[in-house]
């Protein structure tokens, strides 16, 4: 239990989350790549096999790929990516809170992020790292803080108080938010007060029902106990998404002998897999906001199954993605005019037909091709 263990940071805290996984059943979910958010949030209410204490594990409808860890990670991110946009809103820079919807509460929506928050650290998935501050402090203590609240809405009138020394051109708006109050400046601070409060407590109902889903593996109440310890989990501001380094660091090439003519055309498959992950770093939007543009991230997801940093640093190490080089394909079918790149995110593999790829604008097209068209795990 919680209660029984120290923990010295947040590594101890996803190993307690994976080390109260109940074995003893598997919690299927079987769901289509199409709207997948929308029918990963239902089929997850249904729990008729097993139940998120339990090892997830995934299927895809109509494909053939047995769920060795990979599909679980791509699913776990697609969903946490998928909530975030769902039932979060806010600045992706100042952080997400919840969306002010009573159909969504009425549905349990929050309890299942939260559950699905849980299952995400402690089975591999991304945490959800984009939560506004006083969204933490309220799940971990039940206070509520007028720092770090931030409203697209309203957070841009808050700063206009701030700085006016004439409240009467915001009168409408300060009564607006239940302000009931004399609307001048020597009310200004029981004006910015009511208006922090009028943003986080209409939010509350969500967030309780957030932290009954983080009840899963003792989450909650760990970060009751350990809050600073869980805090980087949670909350905005540790960027855990994948560049081009993450990606290239961990390269394992099975290279031919040294001299070799194959072995030359292999160094520069690597080049151009450099120069094209490269290239979407330096092309990618600045606030993440890519939509269902090619990203590093995606590259990532597409080879492994995952799109985010690994949460422990022993898997960082021993995390490597092997680099195949397939130089017979006109062989083995010698009528055909293209191949593309074969990954096995199962065992993170991917293979280049090098033929094919003469220069880095045949690379560029194939492997684009390959990422947008071929997601689905028809070869494990």
């Amino acid at each position: 239990m919680a209660s029984n263990r120290s923990f010295t940071g947040e590594e101890d805290v996803i190993r307690h989350a994976a080390a109260q996984i109940d074995t003893t059943k598997i919690f299927n979910v079987c769901v289509s790549r199409d709207n997948i958010v929308e029918r990963g949030l239902k089929l997850w209410k249904r729990q008729k096999t097993g139940s998120p204490v339990n090892p997830l594990k995934i299927t895809f409808l109509g494909e053939p790929g047995v769920d060795t860890g990979a599909l679980r990670k791509e699913f776990l991110s697609t969903m946490v990516a998928g909530i975030e946009k769902r039932v979060f809103e806010g600045d992706a820079k100042k952080g997400k809170m919840p969306k002010y919807s009573l159909n969504d509460l009425d549905n349990e929506l929050f309890k299942v992020a939260g559950e699905i928050f849980a299952v995400s650290i402690a089975q591999g998935g991304p945490a959800p790292r984009f939560m506004q501050e006083w969204c933490y402090e309220y799940l971990v203590s039940g206070n509520i803080k007028r720092d770090g609240v931030h409203d697209t809405e309203i957070s841009p009138l808050i700063k206009m108080i701030e700085d006016a020394s004439d409240l009467s051109n915001y009168t409408n708006e300060i009564l607006d938010c239940g302000y009931t109050g004399p609307v001048n400046v020597d009310h200004k601070e029981s004006i910015l007060r009511a208006l922090a409060l009028h943003i986080t407590t209409k939010r509350i109902p969500m967030l309780q029902q957030l932290r009954e889903g983080l009840e899963i593996y003792d989450l909650i109440k760990v970060m009751q106990r350990k809050p600073h310890e869980c805090h980087d989990l949670f909350v905005i501001g540790y960027d855990d998404k994948v560049d081009a380094h993450y990606i290239l660091s961990h390269l394992a090439p099975e290279m031919s002998p040294s001299g070799s003519i194959k072995q030359v055309k292999e160094s520069k498959i690597m080049e151009f897999f450099q120069d094209f992950l490269l290239e979407l770093e330096d092309t990618q939007p600045e606030d993440g906001a890519a939509g269902e543009t090619l990203s590093v991230p995606k590259i990532m997801q597409w080879m492994t199954g995952q799109a985010h940093r690994h949460l422990l640093v022993s898997e960082r190490e021993k995390f490597k993605i092997v680099i195949k080089f397939e130089h017979c394909c006109l062989q083995h079918m010698p009528n055909h005019t293209v191949c593309y790149p074969i990954v096995s995110a199962c065992t993170n593999t991917i293979t280049f037909p090098v033929v094919h790829m003469v220069d880095y604008e045949s690379f560029k097209t194939l492997l684009q091709t390959a990422v947008t068209y071929g997601a689905s795990f028809d070869r494990v």
